[in-house]
């Protein structure tokens, strides 16, 4: 059986192709009925549901295809140490830029989004499970490998915020381009972050899964639209924190850079 080391990178994009077209066929009921403002038809929700497997299906199918399944899945061991910091990584994140609203006079409406309700568990249950053996388990390695981290995590952080567009409609509204443009800013800073901690973890898909489900216990894309310079302080702290990961992403190792990331 092949593994991705011996791939050149180029199947990666018939991976974000497939996942795209299974996730936005299974959304495509439920952006219909935003888009015509009516009640959606009672299996397009669950419908929803099932499109979060779109890049599982999608790295499966193309790893299969490919004699690669093996590398879909790939590494598991890792310390727990970096299990912890994946699962806490928002918590920091979110904290910093809502300590610097309050001190500029705002007030957020909530310091943390954790996930209360029963569909908002079952998220941070399937989404893990549907995305990242897609996102870092397939593509991750072979977009690292063709172009370094630091641009190989960018180009997946793009297409992990693209894929998000069926998600972005709601019975009110349809995403306009600075929602859209704004999604896939951050999940791209968002994206290299991930990959410093991913590479620190030894590329463990505990630590993948972890991080998502960081991601879901503190969830700040339920904050109100209206805090908007709260928004910004959000995204400049995300920002900030991808420069400097991208900085060790881009070290030589054994100067601080990840020892994981010469790891095919």
């Amino acid at each position: 059986m092949a593994d991705s080391s011996t791939s050149t990178g180029r199947e990666v994009y018939p991976f974000f192709a497939l996942a795209f077209a299974i996730t936005w066929t299974l959304d495509l009921p439920f952006v219909l009925a935003c888009l015509r403002h009516v009640d959606p038809p009672p299996y397009a929700l669950p419908l929803t549901g099932l499109g979060a497997f779109g890049p599982l299906l999608a790295a499966v199918a193309v790893g299969a295809w490919r004699g690669e399944l093996r590398g879909v899945f790939g590494r598991w061991r890792t310390s727990p140490v970096w299990i912890l910091v994946a699962l806490a990584l928002p918590f920091p994140l979110h904290f910093l830029p809502n300590l610097v609203e309050v001190a500029l006079g705002g007030h957020p409406a909530h310091w943390f989004y954790p996930p209360v309700e029963p569909e908002r568990l079952a998220a941070m249950v399937v989404f893990p499970l549907g995305e990242e053996f897609g996102w870092r388990g397939f593509a991750y390695p072979r977009l690292a490998r063709r172009h370094g981290p630091v641009v190989g995590s960018l180009i997946l952080g793009a297409f992990w915020g693209l894929w998000h567009l069926g998600m972005m409609f709601t019975a009110e509204k349809a995403p306009d381009l600075l929602k859209v443009g704004s999604t896939m800013a951050v999940l791209a800073a968002g994206s290299v972050v991930w990959a410093w901690v991913f590479e620190r973890g030894g590329r463990s898909m505990a630590v993948a899964l972890a991080l998502h489900v960081g991601a879901h216990l503190d969830n700040e894309n339920r904050a109100p639209e209206t805090e908007v310079r709260l928004q910004v302080l959000r995204f400049v702290v995300m920002a900030a924190a991808a420069v400097m990961a991208a900085r060790a992403l881009s070290a030589k190792p054994g100067a601080g850079g990840s020892p994981a990331s010469a790891v095919p």
